[in-house]
This record gives C-alpha cells, structure tokens and sequence, in this order.
C-alpha cells in the first residue's frame, strides 16, 4: 500500500483563549510595517520538526510519543525577541521548565531510535508570532507572564497552501508522571 507522506511535527497547541492573549502581545508590542503576523489558530510551540514522513515513520513516531513519561507543567511566558536571520519574531519563556526540557529530550531521543535526524542546534522554547519582522520589540518582557498549563502535547501535520501554512492536529497524547 502506498500511504502519501506528510509533513509533520510535535507541539504544544495553546487553548484559544491564551492563542488570542498572544496575538494581542504580539500586535500591541511588535512594529508590524511589512511584517506578517501569524493567525490565532498557527500558534504552537514546537517539540519536534520530523519533516516530510510515510506510513511507517508516522507510526514509529506516534508509538514515541505514547511512550512518553513527563509530567504536567506551567509554561510562563514573558520575554519577546527577534531573530534577525529568519526575521522572526517570537514569545518564550524566561527560562525552560525543567519538565519541558526532560519531554524535549524523551522525544528527541525516541524519534533518533526512529532514524529521524534531530537538529544539532540547541532546542529553544519560543512560539514564532511574526514573520518579516525588521524590528526588534518596543518591549523585551511582558509586565505578567502569560501562564499556560501544559498537560498534553500533539503529533500536527502542516500543509502549505498559496494563503500559507495550514496546521491540523492528528493526535494529543496527555503528559503523565
């Protein structure tokens, strides 16, 4: 049988209220001449890019993420910055919850068992909310963090379309210690 690829990735995908709570940030604190904010519903942290994937790695893939042990966490967001080199500008956490950085590695590690290549770079939590960005924020910390709950991560397939990329979650696995 031969099952058409997909490209897919892991993430953590905000609950809607929290998604708008972002936009806001990132409209209000960003100078978005020529620059494209990204819509509510593509915010998400990325765990995990696998790239173009068959059958066979999707499933591999997916029977990691269940076998995944990590426990529920608070994600506080508060620093904004831009990456000149992509033109990205992004929302992060001041520093990474240790429980983020243990469900970062646990997935890396299954994936490379897997045969997918896990990027050399060091892994950074961030969630892009702009892209074509000339200029850094008009603030570099948010006066209250944004705190999301984080009990679940989920394996996405992006499409690219002519209006841009099209995100649908295929799967959410709950965290659980």
């Amino acid at each position: 049988m031969n099952e058409p690829r997909q490209r897919l990735f892991f993430a953590l995908w905000p609950p809607a209220e929290l998604a708008r709570q972002m936009w806001h940030v990132a409209r209000d604190s960003f100078d978005l001449r020529g620059a494209r904010l990204l819509q509510i519903e593509q915010l998400h942290l990325t765990l995990a890019y696998l790239g173009s994937c068959d059958g066979e790695q999707r499933r591999c893939a997916e029977a990691v993420a269940g076998s995944v042990v990590a426990e529920p966490f608070t994600l506080s967001l508060s620093c904004l910055g831009l990456w000149p080199r992509p033109r990205v500008g992004w929302i992060a956490p001041q520093g990474t919850p240790p429980a983020l950085q243990i469900l970062v590695g646990r997935l890396q590690q299954g994936l490379g068992e897997c045969g997918f290549s896990i990027d050399a770079r060091p892994w950074q939590a961030h969630l892009t909310l702009v892209r074509k960005l000339r200029r850094p924020p008009r603030r570099e910390t948010l006066a209250e963090p944004l705190d999301w709950p984080i009990n679940e991560f989920a394996l996405v397939e992006s499409r690219t379309l002519p209006g841009g990329a099209e995100y649908r979650i295929l799967q959410r696995w709950p965290l659980k210690g």
